[in-house]
């Protein structure tokens, strides 16, 4: 009995202890949760001026420094140059000691060879006046050699084409002979027409005789009957009718003959007449024959002038492409060869011979990184000269954001210059940072005045001031992927009391300097904006204010 009592004891106890505990988180449930959430800073909006400048340190650095430099180990004699000392170019700096050179014997060895191949060209036949022009330095350009080519080339087709011209005429000529030849020939072997009427003629004569003869025997036979008394009148009339006919069968061929004769006659005369014609053409023909003979020896002739004024044409141009031109460029080039290599003689003997290292350019010796006796880097600057006129520059990085506050020309503020310093200083360049260019740039500023190289300087530089409306810390401003954004902070009612939430309120910044920064967005001006947390924090989350 008494262990069941103890029993309810403790389970009321237990009871009492839950729900005073309960009853005290719950109470304090506000406070635990306040004291768990990311504490933030505050400031009013505020309004006033802004001065956008920008402040920045910078070590000293030459302008364009010149590295004086002897691209080979050589032991140096002796040392004029000294720091600060100012130069004029071509000034002495240091001295090196006389070394033999095998690359200045192979040059001297090599200028003796040109000499003599070049002298050998003098003497090998060459025209006296291509040696005086090219000694004299009367060469012609190549527009020159190409113009005298093309000169020569001219005056050999033209020559060429006049003898073209006259073998034509010659051959023209020659086929005209040919023609007239053929003519004669044919006006020669014309017949005349006699032969027929004089082949008529004898025909008459033949048969005139044959009637003469049957005449005579017809006479005969007439004759013979009118003797013979015992001859009857039948035969006598026919003796006598035979002798009438060979009579006139006589008679007949008698006229056949004569008129076969004036035929011929005629014939003869015609003939005559058209043989006088054929001779007098054959004449004229012969005529212009022997006229266009002696023109082909009189072209002949010119085409032999011609043809030899072609081919000394044709040598000159051959000559002057083969030979004279080609002579004349390799003399003129085999003597610039020596002339060059002359200079290289020259340069080697001033480098290895009592060879001096000269200021390039006048202005101030920064350093002297040499000593006596000491041997040459290639790699590193014997002398560096501060060039005249080239000043020195101070560079610092800031932001790109800062930067488009900033234009070339822009004067800047020496921040820690000594009082009375003579020294200015000016914008001189804008570039990205080499080692941020994403985010930075460098602004080169120009210095000049009492300065020198390694002097830290601190500048400043940037717009004058300005009145704005809205005015938060730098440190108040955020940015994201979406841009730039303040938090300005919202306060909430809730049954267990007031909460404080971050609320974004995206902005432009308008101008700013090293503490604030002027801005404009969606803000009335009396707004608390956050500046820092002891914890990251985004819009939207809860926070508490400092007690």
């Amino acid at each position: 009995m008494e262990e069941n009592r103890k029993k309810r004891e403790w389970v009321k106890n237990a009871a009492i202890v839950f729900l005073t505990i309960m009853l005290l988180l719950t109470f304090f449930s506000n406070t635990i949760m306040n004291h768990s959430l990311p504490e933030v800073a505050t400031q009013y909006i505020t309004s006033g001026s802004i001065v956008s400048k920008i402040r920045g340190t910078g070590v000293v650095e030459s302008g364009d420094p010149y590295n004086v430099q002897v691209m080979e180990s050589r032991k140096v004699a002796g040392i004029v140059a000294q720091v600060g000392d100012e130069v004029e170019k071509d000034d002495v700096l240091l001295y090196l000691e006389d070394e033999e050179s095998d690359e200045l014997k192979a040059a001297l060895e090599m200028l003796d060879v040109l000499q003599e191949e070049y002298d050998a060209m003098v003497v090998s036949g060459l025209d006296i006046s291509i040696v005086n022009r090219v000694e004299g330095g009367n060469a012609p350009s190549i527009e020159e050699y190409k113009q005298r080519v093309d000169a020569a080339k001219k005056e050999m087709e033209d020559a060429l084409l006049k003898v073209d011209q006259l073998k034509n005429y010659l051959a023209d000529t020659k086929e005209w002979i040919e023609a007239l030849n053929l003519q004669i020939s044919l006006e020669e072997g014309k017949v005349f027409g006699v032969a027929a009427e004089e082949s008529a003629l004898n025909v008459a004569k033949s048969n005139l005789d044959n009637a003469k003869i049957a005449k005579q025997q017809a006479q005969a036979n007439y004759d013979a009957v009118m003797a013979d008394a015992n001859a009857s009148a039948e035969d006598k009339t026919n003796a006598s009718q035979r002798l009438l006919d060979a009579t006139t069968e006589v008679s007949n061929y008698e006229a056949e003959v004569s008129r076969c004769q004036q035929a011929y006659n005629n014939a003869v005369i015609n003939a005559e007449t058209q043989k006088s014609e054929v001779n007098a053409t054959i004449q004229n023909l012969k005529n212009q024959v022997a006229h266009n003979q002696v023109r082909v020896r009189d072209i002949e002739n010119d085409l032999a002038e011609k043809q030899e004024d072609y081919d000394r044409k044709q040598k000159v141009f051959n000559d002057l492409v083969n030979t004279m031109i080609p002579a004349e460029m390799n003399l003129a080039k085999k003597l610039e060869d020596i002339a060059e290599q002359k200079e290289e003689v020259a340069k080697l003997r001033d480098k290895y011979e009592g060879a001096t290292v000269t200021a390039p350019v006048s202005g101030k010796i920064i350093s002297v990184n040499v000593v006596s006796g000491e041997t040459t880097n290639p790699a590193t600057p014997v002398v560096v000269i501060q060039p005249e006129g080239k000043g020195y520059t101070v560079s610092i990085s800031v932001t790109k954001e800062q930067a488009t506050r900033v234009s070339v020309g822009d004067p800047a503020d020496l921040v820690n210059a000594w009082w009375g310093s003579e020294m200015e200083a000016v914008v001189q360049s804008i570039r990205p940072d080499p080692n941020n260019p994403t985010k930075n740039k460098l602004i080169i500023f120009k210095i000049t005045g009492e300065v020198t190289a390694g002097q830290s300087l601190t500048l400043s530089v940037g717009q004058k001031s300005a009145e704005y409306s809205t005015i938060v810390p730098n440190s108040a401003v955020r940015e994201d992927n979406n841009g730039k954004f303040i938090l300005i902070v919202e306060q909430k009612s809730s049954p267990l009391g007031n909460r404080f939430v971050a609320t974004r309120v995206d902005v432009e910044v308008l101008a700013s300097d090293d503490t604030q920064t002027a801005i404009q967005g969606a803000v009335y001006g009396y707004e608390n904006v956050i500046t820092t947390a002891t914890q990251p924090i985004e819009a939207g989350q809860l926070i508490r204010l400092p007690d």
